[in-house]
């Protein structure tokens, strides 16, 4: 389960992001996916929350993030939510753990919507990158401005959970 560019998730072969916007829906082509699988999509509920989902500011464990209580490497999905916060959580699907879990669980619901969504990379818990690749949400590349945003701010709360290598536009 990748960044989003190819497989269950991805958008190649789709339209790419959606216009820019103030939030974004799931787009039709992957609700309509889900709705098709009783382990994504509930028509009374809609998609469960992934159990691990969390701010990522509640995350932070002395000096790197945490998820579940272990520290993550590699991509782990997020959603900035439409309140500002930045939403983290390893693909786990709470209905059964060997289905997939995309982007939208991270929030739940009916009608999930975000700022923005994609990927954050890891090393040893520390953020190595962030991108906006969910095919799910499919956000614009000019929502990314809102991530650093709140990036930034998190960097105000603890600077060493971001690694050395990591670059601010």
């Amino acid at each position: 389960m990748g960044s989003g560019s190819k497989g269950p998730y991805g958008s190649s072969g789709g339209s790419g992001s959606q216009p820019f916007a103030p939030t974004y829906h799931v787009v039709d082509e992957m609700m309509k996916r889900d709705k098709a699988d009783s382990d994504i999509y509930n028509p009374s509920t809609g998609y469960p929350k992934n159990p691990t989902a969390k701010n990522i500011v509640d995350s932070i464990v002395h000096e790197h993030i945490e998820i579940s209580d272990k520290i993550p490497n590699g991509p782990i999905t997020y959603v900035m939510d439409e309140s500002g916060n930045i939403i983290i959580g390893k693909r786990s699907n709470p209905v059964n753990p060997n289905k997939r879990s995309p982007h939208p669980m991270l929030i739940g619901g009916k009608d999930p919507k975000v700022q923005c969504a994609g990927m954050i990379r890891f090393n040893k818990g520390k953020i190595l990158s962030i991108d906006n690749q969910s095919g799910h949400f499919r956000p614009n590349s000019k929502s990314m401005d809102k991530v650093y945003e709140a990036l930034k701010k998190l960097y105000e709360i603890s600077p060493k959970v971001f690694a050395k290598s990591f670059k601010w536009r």
